[in-house]
């Protein structure tokens, strides 16, 4: 039987290896100090000449006794520990070939010259090799003619300072300049970060990055290997033995994506969870706040729910009225406020006596009065005078800084509202403030999310829910008038000829005004007497009832001749504003400037 043997085209598998066998081009850097190593080397030095297109390499290990192991695939004349321990595939110094076409090799007494360029043209795969009369008690590799368009010089001495840092048996230079030694967990000093250190397949470091960029690093015996893809916002080099990952062949420069790798991801997950969490329990909110969006993609908010505090303000409390107050009058003044940390160091601006330190998280437990104090104008209610909406009385007085603790839900809502709603909700916190009301300032969007999933689990809802459904009943009593209070009504009665009705559109006597209002979230309604109201219009009638208490009747002739006297014009001037608020209150066409049209009115009738 005739018999077939395997044969290889020497050229074509060169050309191979210098397109695509190789992922990173930066491999030969990786294989040539990995090889240096393997002899035994405690130097390397890496030199890059730019201008001569030129990189070398070398290193003070063993002489290079069989040239043709090193132009052998899948042999190598490495020793049986280095066989057993690394498997090394008899490939690295074909890595060379991707970056130079013209390379030499100087160890012991022998000059190597491996012209990759003619051999490819001519066809001829042998190898010049030349006896020397100086001998090299080491390794030099010179890769001429380098492309450094393929590959920069910075990017070389980049992989080179990395190579130093974490290959500690040697010491590596690059032109001429020692790398810095670093320890696997020692890091970069972020502000965030966690040492791996008790994991028995891998060590290394993880930190919280302030971008959206991957740069989570993996090594095998010192030399990088890839990127971890599945996780941004993160950064870290984390080292891995043979028994963590496999990796692709020839150059060890990608992960096979197997249960290895999945069991690998799990727990990253879990160190860079651990690590999310942590931060932003003990973090700075400045620091918090660079580091956002990191935080938002990591942390396990069901677990954080339960540890983290908020920023809880009591709306009866002066202190935290003032803070909340501070917030939007900060916020109205600079546009550029976006959080917490900004209005701080913009209230300090302000008054040099606020602190810059962070504010602490304080929460105040009262119970809220089933009965309602008198309204504040928290809302506008279509009727009596005493209606207006009333704006916070903003001020930017400094607020002194208190121990807070975890948020404690009860029958009771907490209300929330992000950092940058304070403006836009303020009609709310008017409501709040009313009825004494907890309120959560959220100072992020991972704050804010954890609320959200707080709202579905317990007692916590956003204040754009807290509504006033308010029903005004008003009595008016004791309608008989004295002598002086139906001069009054005559003259109110002139007053609504003037501004364009045909009949008096006022009445007086003595008015009681209950307010009934409901608040659904809190599932209460509020019962009150508004003591201090003094008119209400009624839609239906289409009419001003007016409590007589509010007419100054100083003036007034005792009388009711229809003749008009000084007297009666002092009445109304002295009533004037109040006749206008009151005027106000009704639906008519002209009620614009209603206080001048009167007193030019009576000044031409006078």
């Amino acid at each position: 039987m005739d018999k077939v043997e395997v044969k290889v085209n020497v050229i074509n598998q060169l050309k191979l290896l210098r397109q695509s066998t190789f992922k990173d081009k930066l491999s030969f850097l990786d294989e040539d100090i990995q090889n240096a190593q393997r002899a035994k080397a405690t130097r390397v030095d890496v030199t890059v000449d730019y201008n001569a297109k030129k990189v070398t390499i070398e290193n003070n290990g063993k002489v290079l006794e069989n040239p043709q192991a090193l132009f052998s695939i899948a042999e190598s004349e490495w020793d049986e520990d280095v066989q057993k321990t690394e498997s090394p595939f008899g490939m690295g110094f074909f890595s060379n070939i991707t970056v130079s076409d013209h390379i030499e090799v100087f160890s012991g007494n022998k000059h190597i010259i491996f012209d990759v360029a003619n051999m490819i043209q001519s066809n001829n795969t042998d190898i010049e090799i030349k006896e020397t009369e100086e001998t090299y008690s080491g390794f030099k590799l010179v890769l001429n003619n380098f492309d450094f368009n393929q590959v920069g010089s910075y990017v070389i001495r980049e992989r080179v300072e990395i190579l130093g840092k974490y290959i500690h048996e040697l010491d590596v230079y690059c032109d001429g300049k020692l790398q810095p030694k670093k320890e696997l967990t020692e890091g970069d000093g972020s502000i965030f970060m966690s040492k791996i250190e008790d994991d028995p397949t891998f060590k290394g470091w993880v930190a919280l990055n302030t971008g959206f960029s991957h740069d989570l690093k993996v090594f095998y015996k010192g030399r990088f290997v890839t990127k971890v893809d599945s996780y941004y916002y993160i950064k870290g080099d984390l080292h891995i033995t043979d028994k963590t990952l496999n990796l692709t062949a020839p150059d060890r420069k990608d992960i096979i994506k197997d249960e290895k790798y999945k069991d690998f991801l799990k727990k990253i997950k879990k160190q860079i969870q651990e690590l999310a969490n942590r931060s932003f329990l003990e973090g700075t909110q400045k620091e918090i706040e660079r580091h956002l969006e990191s935080i938002s993609e990591y942390a396990d908010k069901s677990k954080l729910k339960d540890e983290m505090t908020f920023l809880v303000l009591e709306t009866k409390n002066e202190d935290d009225l003032k803070y909340l107050n501070g917030i939007a009058l900060a916020k109205k003044k600079n546009s550029d406020i976006k959080s917490l940390n900004d209005y701080e160091v913009f209230v300090r601006s302000e008054a040099s006596r606020q602190s810059e330190s962070h504010f602490s998280e304080v929460l105040i437990e009262q119970e809220v009065r089933d009965k309602a104090p008198r309204a504040q104008g928290t809302r506008s209610y279509g009727g009596y005078s005493d209606s207006s909406i009333e704006r916070p009385e903003i001020n930017s007085d400094e607020t002194e800084e208190r121990q807070g603790k975890h948020i404690i839900v009860d029958e009771e809502p907490v209300f929330w509202l992000g950092f940058d709603e304070v403006v836009e909700q303020e009609k709310r916190f008017n409501i709040a403030k009313h009825y004494g009301l907890r309120i959560i300032v959220s100072r992020n969007k991972f704050e804010s999310n954890v609320l959200k999933m707080l709202g579905y689990e317990q007692n916590v809802v956003h204040i754009s829910e807290l509504e006033e459904k308010t029903l005004i009943k008003a009595t008016m009593t004791n309608t008989q008038l004295t002598t002086k209070e139906q001069r009054a009504l005559m003259l109110f009665d002139m007053i609504s000829r003037v501004v364009g009705f045909t009949r008096n559109v006022f009445s007086i006597g003595d008015l009681m005004v209950l307010k009934e209002t409901c608040i659904d979230v809190l599932n209460k309604t509020f019962d009150g007497i508004e003591a201090d109201a003094v008119a209400i219009y009624c839609k239906d009638n289409d009419k001003v009832y007016i409590d007589r208490s509010i007419i100054d009747k100083s003036k007034l002739r005792d009388d009711l001749d229809e003749y008009l006297d000084l007297n009666d014009y002092k009445f109304v001037l002295l009533n004037l504003k109040e006749i206008v608020r009151e005027l106000g209150l009704m639906e008519f066409q002209n009620k614009d400037n209603l206080y001048d049209s009167i007193l030019k009115t009576l000044a031409v009738a006078a």
